[in-house]
């Protein structure tokens, strides 16, 4: 490792290993010796020399990269994250590694985690919402079923998740070029973008990955890597984009943004249509979801006025419905729908269900949560909220359920039967395992704003999407 890859990485994730270190240990013996004799003799040299044999090793390591041959001394199994990275992804303990101590044991942490689980009572425990279905939010693949999985299941594509096409099997590195990609940690790697734009959403498709961000720009993920797709937005005008959503079979996304930005993208004919500025609506579009297969798309919009729009696309045009507004009036931060039944939450601590394809809403929570929601994300087992405060609160139909995942913002969320992730500030995400909420490293200190579950049988990577144009990627095969 060069001096300019340990710099890159940070200081404090460096240290973290070296702290593991044998040479960590040496000097910690160094210091605790002269430490001693400074004592008994009084000579403030002793004094200087032990200060000098515990701060310069690290500093000296760092600075020319030598750290990365000091071998780790202590047992992989008793720290947050194998340190050369082989770790199985279930064993990690569910605090985040900010949260806990070196010298915690795996069981003392994950005891932590068990306590640190409060129940609360849903808001309307009587709400008609006691079997959550598969859900899409913000960036997010229908969660029931996993997409690629569906696809196959049923060439009908009735209802179905979407799927990504891929040649082969290979791992990420064959797949975006090695060059393309930088970093590793916890398997996750940046990979080499077309833009600098800050990245809002993601999505998968029957062709692969989508995703949106600001002043317009929609990027596509090829055999070759990212690609520019559309630079300025559905009307060409720079709108940024906030949401994207897809077609129950994948074959159409949709996103939405500031301004009335509404654009439907045909993934198959690479075509473009204009929908922006719905019933004359040119507030900003904050969510959006899609039901249904390409051609018979129902879709919903949210915006910043706590109003939910949602019409029904037939031929090239959509016919839109009337406003509906569950709330108080709170921007409405995401959606999540599956045929008629839907969720949406606010910036207020709101928490609504639907089950009559967004007709009506009622509230199903939270009381006392104390930090606004940024994402949600279902299956027919579980309702997923993310927390501003780094919280993520589970509904299972009739109780909310506390889970501490870290100590920094969560701004997306994805979840399926098997696994779930959730992303935030400072390039944090966190791994639902275990009835709890992992850490997991990642090569960026970005923040993230965009998440989605890949399909390992189908060689869809996990992709979180952030800041100046970041996009990571984790190989699931």
């Amino acid at each position: 490792m060069s001096a300019s890859s340990a710099e890159s990485r940070g200081f404090f994730a460096y240290y973290r290993e070296y702290a593991r270190s044998g040479v960590h240990g040496a000097s910690a013996a160094a210091l605790t010796a002269f430490g001693l004799i400074a004592s008994y003799t009084g000579n403030r040299a002793f004094i200087l020399l032990a200060i000098a044999v515990y701060v310069l090793p690290p500093i000296f390591l760092y600075l020319t990269g030598e750290g990365e041959r000091v071998p780790s001394v202590v047992d992989d199994e008793s720290t947050d994250g194998a340190a050369d990275g082989n770790e199985p992804e279930h064993d990690r303990p569910s605090e985040s590694p900010e949260a806990a101590t070196e010298d915690e044991s795996a069981d003392q942490r994950g005891s932590a985690d068990a306590d640190s689980a409060t129940t609360q009572t849903g808001a309307d425990a009587n709400a008609d919402v006691s079997d959550p279905t598969t859900a899409d939010s913000s960036g997010t693949d229908p969660a029931e079923t996993d997409p690629a999985d569906a696809a196959e299941a049923d060439s009908t594509d009735s209802g179905l998740g979407p799927d990504e096409t891929s040649s082969d099997s290979g791992s990420l590195a064959d797949d975006i070029g090695a060059a393309d990609a930088t970093g590793d940690e916890d398997g996750w790697t940046t990979v080499e973008t077309p833009t600098d734009e800050p990245l809002t959403g993601v999505v998968a498709t029957h062709d692969g990955v989508f995703v949106v961000g600001e002043n317009g720009v929609v990027l596509a993920r090829g055999a070759d890597g990212w690609e520019i797709v559309l630079e300025h937005g559905p009307s060409a005008d720079d709108q940024s984009l906030r949401d994207v959503d897809a077609t129950d079979d994948g074959r159409a996304i949709w996103f939405a943004g500031d301004g009335g930005a509404l654009g439907r993208y045909d993934v198959e004919e690479s075509h473009l249509t204009d929908h922006s500025a719905p019933e004359d609506q040119t507030s900003t579009w904050t969510a959006i979801a899609i039901v249904d297969s390409t051609g018979e798309e129902h879709v919903h919009l949210a915006n910043g006025s706590g109003e939910v729009l949602r019409g029904t696309y037939d031929d090239g045009d959509v016919d839109w419905g009337e406003i509906h507004k569950p709330g108080s009036g709170s921007s409405i931060t995401d959606l999540a729908f599956d045929t008629d039944v839907g969720y949406a939450c606010d910036s207020s601590q709101g928490v609504y269900a639907t089950t009559d394809g967004g007709a009506s809403y009622e509230t199903i929570g939270i009381e006392d949560a104390n930090t606004d929601f940024a994402a949600l994300a279902a299956t027919d087992a579980e309702l997923v909220v993310a927390g501003g405060d780094g919280t993520v609160f589970r509904y299972d139909g009739s109780v909310w359920t506390t889970l501490r995942a870290g100590e920094t913002a969560l701004r997306a969320i994805d979840l399926t039967d098997e696994t779930g992730l959730a992303a935030g500030d400072a390039g944090d995400v966190f791994e639902h395992a275990d009835g709890g909420w992992e850490a997991v490293e990642t090569p960026t200190d970005a923040d993230l704003r965009g998440i989605l579950v890949g399909a390992a049988r189908r060689g869809r990577p996990d992709v979180a999407v952030g800041a100046d144009g970041t996009i990571v990627e984790r190989d699931r095969n």
